[in-house]
């Protein structure tokens, strides 16, 4: 599938987090994009953005950068974890509007959200004064969503394998 391609040209991976019990979160009966339900599928987990995918968009978000491209962390995954899409969409639930639910996050806890109407792609600035402008046209669809994905040229100079000189640390909290 061209999508699942795309997404791994980006470097991005499945990852399972701290799993949660998610037993008692009612999944909803969502009518996701046959697109997104195939990603989910295939990826099963969280997929991550490690070295940064980012989408141009012509819409004003206050956090697009200078040449107006938004970043894009993480598509939400199926797993019982902190990243499961049906515990995010219910955390969501009473601060974006119910036409939409949310698939993935930018930095700082911006979502990507689907439209379960027309299945368009709008952004919300969770930092909006009002819900009348916290969500941001980005794309007509899910796949022209993904297709429009492009590495992040910053994080991608990055050599992650490269030896920081940290022998190992150890957290107490």
């Amino acid at each position: 599938m061209l999508h699942e391609q795309i997404i791994k040209k980006l470097g991005a991976e499945a990852r399972l987090f701290e799993e949660k019990d998610l037993s008692i979160l009612h999944k909803e009966n969502i009518a996701t994009p046959t697109e997104l339900a195939e990603l989910l599928s295939h990826f099963k987990g969280a997929i991550i953005f490690a070295r940064g995918a980012k989408l141009k968009t012509q819409s004003k978000i206050p956090v697009r950068d200078e040449e107006g491209y938004i970043d894009l962390d993480i598509i939400y995954g199926l797993n019982p974890d902190s990243n499961n899409i049906f515990l995010k969409n219910k955390t969501y639930r009473n601060q974006i509007d119910n036409d939409f639910y949310v698939f993935g996050e930018s930095g700082g806890g911006d979502q990507f959200c689907i439209s379960k109407r027309t299945e368009k792609i709008y952004y919300w600035y969770h930092e909006a004064t009002s819900d009348d402008c916290s969500l941001f046209y980005i794309a007509p669809s899910f796949i022209e969503f993904i297709e429009n994905l492009v590495p992040d040229d910053e994080n991608a100079k990055i050599d992650f394998d490269e030896d920081d000189g940290v022998i190992s640390a150890h957290f107490n909290f």
